[in-house]
């Protein structure tokens, strides 16, 4: 009797565990790939000046993460998603100044260094 009981709870928990919840919106499917991800390309979206990105980049950040985002004083920076960028740039990591490039300006870099990658 005990083994029927346990057959069944396990039975149950597994169709908990992989049962529909009933909510079929397709953000919460996390095999989804641009449900819910914010590493998808941000730098695709047309809102960003990428000229102006390349322009402040050369300006204010190649000098320590190269002109080809090779490094230098600071990491390279190839592989680096748009908000991993754009992050760094607001909050400052390490010995790197925060907000060195602020606002639209920040969104470009951000933007121009994802499409590099």
């Amino acid at each position: 009797m005990k083994k029927i009981a346990a057959g069944l709870f396990g039975t149950a928990l597994l169709l908990a565990a992989c049962g529909d919840n009933g909510n079929n919106d397709p953000a919460d499917d996390p095999a989804d790939n641009n449900a819910n991800n914010n590493t998808n390309n941000e730098a695709a979206d047309d809102s960003y000046d990428l000229a102006n990105g390349e322009e402040m980049y050369m300006g204010e950040c190649a000098s320590c993460h190269g002109e080809n985002l090779d490094g230098g004083t600071g990491p390279a920076l190839d592989g680096y998603s748009f908000d991993e960028v754009l992050s760094a740039i607001q909050e400052g990591p390490g010995s790197m100044p925060a907000d060195l490039v602020e606002g639209e300006d920040a969104e470009d870099v951000a933007a121009w260094v994802e499409d590099q990658n």
